[in-house]
């Protein structure tokens, strides 16, 4: 099955070539990575300079982004692999994780996998930010109980699910609150959703641009929304 990684990334000039070298050191040639941009710095040049060494590569240029949500459904829509996964352009989490994130897909054991950074076998810096840790277990927490099934990481920037799957979720989302609509869709489509442990570290290059306490409030609320509209 044929994979294709989708890389969100905005105003990541600084951060997106050490993530592409690690995505070529740890995925197959191949591998179709689909770096859509919606930011206004030089991502896309620095892009273009790796097409040689990664024959999947595309640049899709995201001018009327609204929003990390908006470019993953940019990205569905572009993928032309059996496999789809998500990898944040940042660098916070390793792309030596992703093959056997998509290996429960392969062997058909379930439809949309997520990356965990708090269950047993995880590895987390020590560095990362408390506030985010403590946001993303309420979250968690919150979308479990809504939807009948233990999730430790519903906001990780690392998942991946079947083509087939994509289309049953219907993701909606524009912005940030996608991260947890998919595994909620997914449960609601009666797809079979699991975890597999994923190391990530704290971002060494650029900025985050995500405001922590707004995110996670709207979040929360459409996890709730997410549990009862159709």
């Amino acid at each position: 099955m044929r994979l294709s990684v989708i890389v969100a990334a905005f105003n990541e000039e600084h951060a997106i070539g050490s993530t592409l070298a690690d995505l070529h050191a740890h995925l197959p040639a191949e591998t179709e990575i689909l770096v859509v941009d919606g930011g206004k710095d030089r991502t896309g040049e620095v892009v273009e300079g790796w097409t040689d060494r990664l024959p999947g590569l595309r640049y899709i240029p995201h001018p009327n982004d609204r929003g990390k949500g908006h470019a993953i459904r940019t990205g569905i829509r572009e993928a032309t692999g059996d496999l789809h996964a998500q990898f944040d352009a940042d660098g916070q989490f390793f792309a030596k994780d992703l093959l056997p994130l998509v290996e429960p897909l392969e062997r058909g054991e379930l439809d949309v996998v997520l990356g965990t950074r708090f269950a047993t076998g995880s590895g987390r810096d020590a560095d990362a930010a408390w506030s985010r840790s403590l946001g993303n277990r309420v979250v968690s927490g919150w979308a479990s109980l809504l939807f009948g099934q233990r999730m430790t990481d519903v906001l990780a920037g690392i998942k991946a699910w079947t083509r087939a799957s994509a289309s049953a979720i219907d993701l909606r989302s524009d912005t940030y609150e996608y991260e947890v609509e998919i595994p909620c869709r997914a449960i609601r489509a009666g797809l079979r959703v699991g975890e597999v442990p994923v190391d990530t570290r704290a971002r060494e290059e650029g900025e985050s641009k995500v405001p922590v306490l707004r995110t996670g409030i709207r979040v929360l609320t459409a996890t709730t929304r997410f549990r009862w509209q159709s």
